[in-house]
């Protein structure tokens, strides 16, 4: 891994003189990523064991990307600037003992979109539905904490539905899997996994406030990120 990372630091220093096209060869030929002809990674840090970028997908400027076990991003998808994206590969045994089959990964669905300056802790698998929106700036998602009664780091995936939006400053905490059509207002923490579908949720913890309209414009989207 230290090879694939002094790699991707080197891809990440040519970025602004080398053109996209000898970068993507690059990323092909010595790191082995499976990248789109029409997928695009920008001045942006990707140091992953695996990485598959689909047609029309994209990594916007000084994102970093590490230490994840993979990275899926799928058609129409767009991952953008300034955000942090972490993990802990699955074959590091100095933590985590206590999860022997978790996967340090990021997949990110058809046409979902994860704006500016969000965290996302890929300790344990996220994943994000499709079209679903992570908007604003500053959410995390955090898919590891300290059991104190063990005494031990302690993971568990999150997954995000389709058509979700979550707002600015939100958190989503271990384990959590949100409904698809779920709208998290900003400044919340979700937890849990609730069973209604398109429902506004808010709150510390959030909780459901309002029923939404499946038939709504946000919920019948066919193409990406909303422009």
């Amino acid at each position: 891994m230290r090879s694939r990372k002094i790699v991707s630091i080197l891809l990440l220093l040519l970025a602004p003189f080398t053109p996209w096209a000898i970068r993507r060869w690059a990323y092909r030929r010595w790191l082995g990523y499976d990248l789109h002809p029409s997928s695009r990674i920008g001045i942006a840090l990707v140091a992953v064991t695996q990485c598959v970028m689909d047609e029309g997908s994209s990594i916007g400027h000084f994102t970093i990307i590490r230490n994840l076990d993979r990275l899926e991003i799928a058609r129409g998808t767009k991952l953008g600037t300034f955000n942090w994206i972490f993990g802990s590969e699955s074959n590091n045994r100095t933590h985590f003992r206590n999860s022997p089959s978790r996967v340090s990964a990021l997949i990110m669905k058809e046409g979902s979109s994860l704006t500016s300056r969000h965290i996302i802790d890929c300790t344990d698998r996220v994943s994000i539905g499709r079209f679903t929106t992570i908007a604003g700036f500053r959410s995390q998602v955090l898919t590891h904490s300290i059991d104190t009664a063990a005494n031990a780091q302690a993971c568990g995936p999150v997954n995000i539905g389709d058509y979700c939006l979550v707002g600015s400053g939100s958190i989503i905490l271990k384990g959590a899997d949100m409904p698809n059509g779920t709208v998290l207002a900003a400044g919340s923490v979700f937890r849990g996994a609730p069973k209604k579908e398109f429902q506004l949720m808010s709150g510390v913890p959030a909780i459901a406030v309002k029923a939404l309209d499946p038939q709504s414009g946000y919920f019948m989207r066919t193409t990406g990120p909303v422009g």
